[in-house]
């Protein structure tokens, strides 16, 4: 009688040692899963929430990106505005070499309206996102003796421009950045297949509106 008393004690003090390691084990997935979404962006956390839906918030980017789009296929812009969701947010790349003259950051008259209404579209969204405007050239040297001294200040100077009208469309300034990267980011060849050298070029000439 006292050996099955014995082992019976000893029995159950490992039911007990086991529910305690399986909660230990719980805590700690639960932990590093709190600190795994701590690092975990915007941009993603809105990706998981929609696979795991299978559906579009109210306001996410899915829905400025489908709102945008239909846009500019309505106005016939595609040669002009280009959207893409990447991992590091809704980007809205803007044809420099169509809205800016030759080594200007001056915008185009004719493309002020349409790209108004295009950041205009993007105000509604400010209360949520944040805006990094982002300014690039092709690899051509800057001529000496011309207003901007590299690829670099023209890129920033272009940026600067398209900045300025998202301020003026309401967009609060501290939602808005401004990057240049010069001639340092090129495009995917997935991008530039077919294309001459001078259509390759114009399109690494761009400002890019990065929503996320």
């Amino acid at each position: 009688m006292g050996k099955y008393r014995q082992h019976r004690s000893k029995k159950s003090d490992e039911i007990w040692l086991l529910s305690y390691a399986d909660l230990i084990t719980n805590l700690l997935i639960f932990f590093i899963a709190i600190l795994a979404m701590s690092d975990i962006s915007r941009v993603r956390m809105e990706a998981i929430q929609e696979r795991m839906s299978g559906k579009a918030a109210p306001v996410s980017l899915s829905r400025i990106q489908k709102e945008l789009t239909e846009y500019v296929q309505q106005q016939g812009l595609h040669e002009v505005v280009s959207i893409e969701r990447t991992d590091r947010g809704l980007e809205i790349s803007l044809n420099s070499g169509v809205v800016f003259p030759v080594g200007s950051d001056r915008i185009e008259g004719q493309w002020v309206p349409v790209l108004d209404t295009v950041l205009s579209r993007l105000q509604s969204y400010a209360h949520k996102y944040e805006f990094a405007v982002e300014g690039h050239a092709d690899n051509t040297p800057i001529r000496p003796g011309l207003r901007f001294q590299s690829n670099w200040e023209l890129a920033s100077a272009r940026a600067e421009q398209v900045r300025i009208r998202m301020e003026q469309q309401g967009i609060p300034g501290h939602r808005l950045r401004v990057e240049s990267y010069g001639d340092t980011r090129q495009l995917p060849k997935v991008q530039l297949e077919n294309l001459t050298e001078m259509e390759s070029k114009s399109r690494h000439r761009r400002v890019v509106i990065r929503v996320f």
